[in-house]
């Protein structure tokens, strides 16, 4: 069912900043393993088509490290690893640093390399999007004057890269990005009520909860500090978390304010999925998770 009223009417939802040059496809999954969020994200930059835009909402079965494409495993995440054996690994197709998911609001992000002029541009523009959705949801949001970080630079949520979105300073979603063949993918992590504190310890030599600290799965947003101070969740700043649907509206309609276009929801295809598949023995495999 369409989460926007005129989308299986055909009309076109034009964004103040779009020329309405794509055609958008909205999926919304529900709670899968790490390996298969992975490749399903991989999957649909792989079979991307010219003039078309996929947005993918999803979740996490379980709570899921993840590692940057290009991220050296340190000491301290495989410590983190052993003292909480409930957790998964896994890592990204896309760039950036270490988080933590588990309540969170996933998104994804898949379009033509050259749609919107190249990656830089693309970044900004999916989180003008993110920024229009959540102040649909009351949140006063920003972007970050950051620069971006080394691949070793510690964990994602340490400090706010650059254009990313932060609330009163402190960091609300993590983004990454990659170029895979024609398309460009960009997804990201927008924190509800998580701890984010086992990965904010890599502040020291010794890594990420190098001081004993545990992973807590559904802890509240109170995390240890970091260099711009700790990162905040939804949970913190409404009260409350807003139920799913509302958040997907929001967020889907603050991408088609800035991007314009024909909005439909969809499914993947039975290509997508026969590709994800493939590519979940990928992201599931030791060669490819300790590869760094």
């Amino acid at each position: 069912m369409s989460t926007f009223p005129d989308a299986t009417r055909g009309r076109l939802s034009e964004g103040a900043n779009g020329s309405g040059c794509l055609h958008w496809r909205v999926l919304v999954d529900r709670a899968l393993p790490g390996t298969t969020n992975m490749a399903r994200d991989h999957a649909l930059a792989l079979l991307a088509r010219p003039g078309e835009g996929t947005v993918r909402f999803y979740r996490w079965a379980a709570a899921t490290l993840s590692f940057g494409r290009n991220e050296p495993v340190t000491i301290g995440y495989r410590d983190l690893l052993r003292r909480n054996p409930e957790v998964e690994a896994v890592r990204r197709p896309t760039g950036g640093r270490a988080v933590i998911h588990d309540r969170e609001f996933t998104y994804c992000v898949v379009i033509p390399a050259r749609a919107y002029g190249g990656l830089r541009l693309a970044y900004h523009r999916i989180n003008q999007g993110l920024l229009r959705g959540l102040r649909r949801l009351g949140v006063d949001a920003g972007g970050a004057a950051g620069t971006a970080a080394a691949p070793d630079a510690g964990p994602c949520f340490l400090e706010p890269a650059e254009g990313e979105v932060v609330v009163r300073g402190r960091k609300l979603v993590g983004s990454a990005q990659a170029r895979i063949g024609g398309a460009i993918l960009q997804h990201g992590s927008l924190l509800l009520v998580s701890d984010q504190s086992a990965l904010v310890g890599e502040t020291g030599a010794r890594g990420p909860g190098g001081n004993g600290t545990s992973y807590r799965r559904g802890a509240g947003p109170t995390v240890a500090a970091a260099r711009t101070g700790s990162p905040i969740t939804l949970g913190e700043i409404l009260g409350e978390i807003p139920p799913w649907q509302r958040m997907v509206d929001a967020i889907q309609r603050g991408f088609a304010e800035e991007f314009g276009g024909r909005w439909v929801s969809g499914e993947m295809t039975h290509e997508e999925i026969a590709m994800a598949t493939t590519l979940e023995a990928k992201y599931g495999s030791r060669q490819w998770t300790w590869r760094r």
